[in-house]
């Protein structure tokens, strides 16, 4: 009994002194946060492009925050769970006095001298930049800029107008199921957002793993979440091939957009006769799930026995090698192509301007006897960043200005690359990088055109819909609909010497990590243009307290802006057969003009958003829908009504539309568009 009091004893003076630790800890950190942001800024003047909103641009956070940094729960009062409430700051009495509520009048304590100075120079709260609609009477969405510490040059800031201080907060979830990025919390932090758990559902934006059953059936009109159900069929080697070949089987040589594959075990006998009639041919062998280039053998036609019996039995998929890739300076390489989908219904991709190159480390040969060189035969970053010849990239201050990053013998002296970096190398050499391109869009659209039906039933399986065939058009009980979520994919692509890309694999969670300048400024501007393209809505109560936030209609015109956040982003509800019935009526059209002539109020709205979208997409571009549109509708089994609608507006002109005299014809619902720089 006495050794189990001693014990005791001794467990809660631990506890205690491990408490008393944190709370030092805890005090010594505000301190340096104090000190720190009494510095005087060091900024160099003319970076921000606007003055109107330079000092809303918040300093506080552009330094990389440590992984596993708290939740910014901390930062909030205690107090039910519920709305969002306002912040507003507690007026003072006269005389001084503070009014407490339900408290009396109390004399302001008196500070010691240099007290006020103290705290003027203290860390400055977040604040939210509107991001104001191109149309008239809409609602602005919230403007992610590029943080000072990333270098990037700041997109352009003629429409942005700052948030009332007092009005209420905006939250986001970053869980712990996924690696927790500086980018993506930098960026978060920098929009104006707190940090709360996900479990309160008061965020208005998820960065986690694919959202739950319990948590989509849940979501508002206007929660985010950064991926879609069932995605695994697009990042799994073996699933994204089992679709592409669906098609591939279908269309023929039009869908060879990745090399030959094989899984294994069931397929191994189809490989093996496909090995024997090919002697001279390489392959690779990959892991169904497994990532930076774990795993991943580079095999020969002529194989040993036993090799062949126990590649038989291991779980994985075996595709052709691909040959004669394009080198540069004797060295293989591949780009990681970032893709952002909005949709898949109507389908809306867009492609960032500026990916990674990334380069093997061995001069490339394809002799049998270099097969086990890894570093020779992939361009995986964690693969060949061990290797001694491997360089970082320190060119990340501000844009890409200079040529290729080439010596005089031709060879790269920085192991990574940006996509702009790659387009100077090829005008030097005399290579088509706009041919190169646009083959990687059409293999772009392809591959998420053959991932479309699979991820329908998982949308619906993840919902609980009970109707089968509802697709896309099925919504949660809490509001859940097509554009609830967004993902960022990282498609990695090989181009060969005749400039014809391959898809190697595509990621659903590419790294975000910053680990050099190129990087760092490349990432967080991604993150940045990801989270103002997909368009946080703020609520009502907290833009109408900036009435310049909104370009508001002129006298006489009767259109009134949407003020229900969430009746503004619930999308498209039409149901499967009311779709269906207008598709047949636009596909009866003989004409794009007449086509628009057909639209009603609620597809005038698909219009307009899609039009607001590439009005904000910063450094990406457009990919699907286009003008060229129509030659990819018989992938799919049966073209949907919200893709023929953004198709056949496309087809009529697109954005020109709302500048050119066109627009007298449109209907009196479709609000005017006044401004037309984009952001």
């Amino acid at each position: 009994m006495l050794s189990r009091r001693r014990r005791a004893y001794h467990l809660r003076r631990v506890m205690l002194a491990a408490g008393t630790w944190m709370k030092l800890r805890k005090r010594r950190r505000c301190q340096t946060t104090s000190a720190e942001s009494s510095r005087p800024d060091t900024a160099k003047p003319g970076d921000a492009t606007s003055s109107k909103t330079s000092e809303y641009l918040a300093n506080d956070d552009v330094e990389d925050v440590l992984e596993g940094a708290p939740s910014d729960d901390e930062d909030e009062l205690p107090g039910p769970r519920g709305p969002v409430r306002s912040r507003r700051t507690q007026r003072q009495a006269a005389g001084g006095a503070v009014v407490a509520q339900g408290r009396p009048e109390a004399e302001p304590k008196s500070k010691p001298e240099g007290a006020e100075a103290a705290e003027s120079s203290g860390p400055r709260p977040r604040k939210i930049i509107f991001l104001k609609s191109v149309f008239e009477g809409r609602p602005p969405v919230v403007l992610f800029s590029y943080t000072a510490a990333c270098c990037a040059e700041q997109r352009p800031m003629d429409r942005a107008v700052p948030a009332d201080e007092d009005g209420p907060r905006m939250f986001y979830s970053h869980t712990d199921s996924i690696h927790q990025y500086n980018a993506v919390i930098n960026i978060l932090r920098q929009g104006g957002l707190f940090r709360v758990r996900a479990e309160t559902n008061r965020w208005t934006v998820l960065w986690s793993l694919h959202p739950t059953p319990e948590q989509l059936r849940r979501f508002t009109p206007v929660q985010r979440a950064n991926h879609f159900p069932g995605s695994f069929h697009l990042g799994r080697k073996d699933l994204i091939w089992r679709n592409i070949a669906r098609l591939q089987h279908k269309f023929g040589r039009e869908y060879q957009i990745t090399p030959q594959g094989y899984i294994l075990p069931k397929a191994f006998m189809a490989w093996d006769a496909a090995r024997l009639r090919q002697p001279d041919a390489l392959w690779i062998w990959k892991p169904c799930s497994q990532s930076c280039g774990r795993g991943i053998m580079v095999l020969s036609s002529d194989m040993p026995k036993d090799a062949l019996r126990d590649l038989s039995k291991k779980r994985g998929i075996v595709q052709r090698y691909v040959p004669n890739p394009l080198l540069i300076g004797g060295r293989k390489f591949d780009m990681r192509i970032y893709v952002l989908v909005l949709s898949y219904d109507p389908l809306k991709i867009y492609i960032f301007e500026e990916g990674l190159v990334r380069f093997a480390t061995e001069p490339y040969s394809e002799s049998v006897d270099t097969l086990s060189s890894r570093m020779m035969h992939l361009t995986n970053y964690s693969v060949n960043k061990s290797s001694p010849a491997f360089i970082q990239n320190q060119d990340g201050q501000g844009e890409d200005t200079g040529d290729a990053a080439v010596d005089k013998n031709g060879i790269p002296v920085a192991s990574k690359w940006s996509l702009n970096e790659l387009r100077m190398h090829f005008r030097r050499e005399g290579l088509n990088f706009g041919e190169m391109w646009e083959g990687i869009k059409d293999l772009l659209i392809k591959t998420l055109i053959a991932v479309d039906e699979p991820l329908q039933g998982e949308w619906c399986k993840t919902l609980g819909c009970e109707d089968a065939d509802a697709g896309w058009a099925s919504r949660g009980p809490g509001g859940a609909h097509r554009g609830s979520c967004f993902e960022l994919y990282g498609f990695d692509v090989l181009v060969d010497k005749s400039l014809k890309p391959w898809l190697l694999e595509v990621n659903i969670c590419p790294s975000l990590s910053s680990g050099s300048p190129l990087d760092k400024r490349i990432k967080t501007k991604l993150v940045a243009d990801v989270l103002t393209l997909v368009g946080v809505h703020p609520p009502t109560s907290l833009w109408k307290l900036s009435p310049d936030s909104v370009n508001w209609p002129t006298a006489g015109t009767g259109k009134e802006p949407c003020m229900d956040e969430n009746e503004f982003a619930q999308g498209c509800s039409l149901s499967t057969e009311e779709m269906a019935r207008r598709a047949k009526k636009l596909a009866a059209c003989e004409s794009p003009i007449e086509a628009l002539a057909q639209l009603d109020e609620a597809a005038w709205e698909m219009v307009i958003e899609s039009h607001e979208e590439d009005m904000r997409s910063g450094g990406f571009e457009r990919c699907f829908p286009c003008p060229n549109a129509g030659k990819y509708t018989h992938y799919w089994p049966e073209e949907s009504y919200c893709n023929m609608v953004l198709r056949r507006w496309h087809e009529a002109g697109g954005g020109d539309i709302f500048q050119s005299d066109i627009q007298k014809l449109l209907p009196p619902w479709v609000p005017r568009q006044v401004s037309f720089t984009k952001t």
